[in-house]
Parts: C-alpha cells; sequence; structure tokens
C-alpha cells in the first residue's frame, strides 16, 4: 500500500501540486521520511520471520528490503524524468530516497534485531 501511495505521489503532473514558497529542503525531507516507511514496511511484513530466524536470514532480509528501496526510488525519479508531465527526475531526490530507506532499515533493525 506503501508503495502504491508513492507511485501515486510521485506520478502527479506538476500543475497538481500548488505553487506556495517551498521551505528549503522541505521536499527532500518529505522523499527521507516516505522511503524510511516504505523500508520499514517492507520488513514489517516479515517480523515474525525476522525474529525467528537466525543472523543469515535477517542479513538477507535487511539486503533485500534496501534494493527493493532504493531501486523503487530509482525507477520512480526516473518515471517523473520521462513520462509525468511538468516533474522531473533529481539525483538528489534518489539520495534522500536512498538515506531514507537505511534509515527506515535501521530503525526496523533497532527494534527487531535479534537480542543476545
Amino acid at each position: 500500500m506503501c508503495g502504491i501511495i508513492i507511485l501515486v505521489l510521485t506520478g502527479l503532473p506538476g500543475s497538481c501540486f500548488p505553487r506556495v514558497k517551498p521551505v528549503v529542503g522541505i521536499d527532500k525531507v518529505v522523499h527521507l521520511l516516505m522511503y524510511a516507511t516504505f523500508a520499514f514496511l517492507c520488513l514489517w511484513g516479515y517480523r515474525k520471520q525476522f525474529i525467528s530466524n537466525g543472523i543469515e536470514y535477517q542479513k538477507r532480509a535487511l539486503l533485500l528490503a534496501v534494493v527493493i528501496s532504493i531501486a523503487y526510488g530509482g525507477l520512480t525519479e526516473i518515471m517523473q524524468e520521462y513520462l509525468v508531465p511538468k516533474r522531473t527526475g533529481d539525483w538528489v531526490d534518489f539520495a534522500a530516497d536512498a538515506i531514507g530507506t537505511l534509515v527506515g532499515v535501521g530503525i526496523f533493525y533497532l527494534f527487531y534485531r535479534e537480542k543476545k
């Protein structure tokens, strides 16, 4: 569901957004928060398996969530550049997506890592 919301928001034409004086950098914060949430929720569905399986499973799950989330961020930026009117893809937005992904995975790991 989170992925669908991100797809819809990033697929809206630029004319759908109000013309207001933007707060510098707020869009990067939004990207970071969206992808932190997306990555966290990618793992959330597997939290029981994450807890009950060993460290190798956990490493694979974390890596998979990172790859999926960062790839999704890249694809949405490409979509904005080439398919969405009045929108452009942005490397800095992609970097915010990737950082958000790492934040979301990190938060999930802090809550659900194997307790020693």
